[in-house]
């Protein structure tokens, strides 16, 4: 017996479930997994985003507390040492806010004694400094580390 040119129901069936039917159920998937992953994606970004401004004002004021020690090493002979030396901390801290750098007093050991005027070779200035850490999220309004503080400090041995 010849098959005839015409096509049974049968293959309808199967032609249109193998093109059509099975893929209509899938039309707004990709939109769907893409509105579930973007709230995460935007959180990752944003985190990335301040973890990176918060290690440069980490830096910043690394490099800042080394500048003041190296200032106030070189002027110990001078009567102002220390206030040249904060000064020079707060100058160098130039990308910080400098109402919220709280520069701790200056500690000094040796056989110089422990006052800035005093200073002779052979004794170690040490300076240090605090910086409040700024973890707001901006679309949030929310802190996430309220009690973040970036701390550096850095010791000088007079020559």
């Amino acid at each position: 017996m010849k098959r005839s040119k015409r096509s049974s129901f049968r293959s309808l069936v199967r032609k249109g479930w193998r093109t059509g039917l099975h893929t209509r159920r899938e039309v707004g998937t990709s939109l769907f997994e893409f509105a579930m992953v973007l709230p995460l994606l935007a959180i990752l970004l944003v985190g990335i985003i301040k973890g990176g401004i918060l290690f440069y004002d980490y830096v910043v004021l690394a490099d800042a507390v080394a500048a003041g020690a190296r200032t106030l090493a070189t002027n110990r002979g001078n009567g102002n040492a220390c206030t040249l030396g904060e000064t020079a901390l707060m100058n160098a801290a130039h990308d910080l806010n400098p109402s919220l750098i709280a520069i701790q007093p200056e500690t000094f050991t040796g056989p110089g004694g422990s006052t800035c005027t005093a200073l002779v070779e052979n004794d170690a200035v040490t300076m240090s400094a605090t910086y409040p850490c700024d973890m707001n999220i901006p679309f949030l309004g929310t802190n996430f580390w309220p009690s973040c503080t970036l701390s550096s400090q850095t010791t000088v041995r007079i020559e």
